[in-house]
């Protein structure tokens, strides 16, 4: 049994079907919070309350965080 070193077979990670995004407030207030939401859905804007503004304000999305 002389032949080529075998080597570790790499399997394909499939992605994931949640990803963690960044909401910010629309009140530019610099208030942001994370939340998880599917891959496939559209980008989110949420009515939430801001503690800062102390009112409640739209959220939108700015940024994925990374996969979940």
């Amino acid at each position: 049994m002389n032949g080529p070193p075998s080597r570790p077979v790499e399997v394909a990670k499939s992605k994931s079907k949640y990803i963690l995004v960044r909401m910010k407030s629309a009140a530019e207030t610099g208030y942001c919070f994370n939340i998880r939401r599917l891959r496939l859905q559209e980008k989110l804007v949420l009515l939430r309350y801001d503690p800062i503004a102390k009112q409640r304000v739209l959220f939108t999305e700015k940024r994925k965080i990374r996969s979940v």
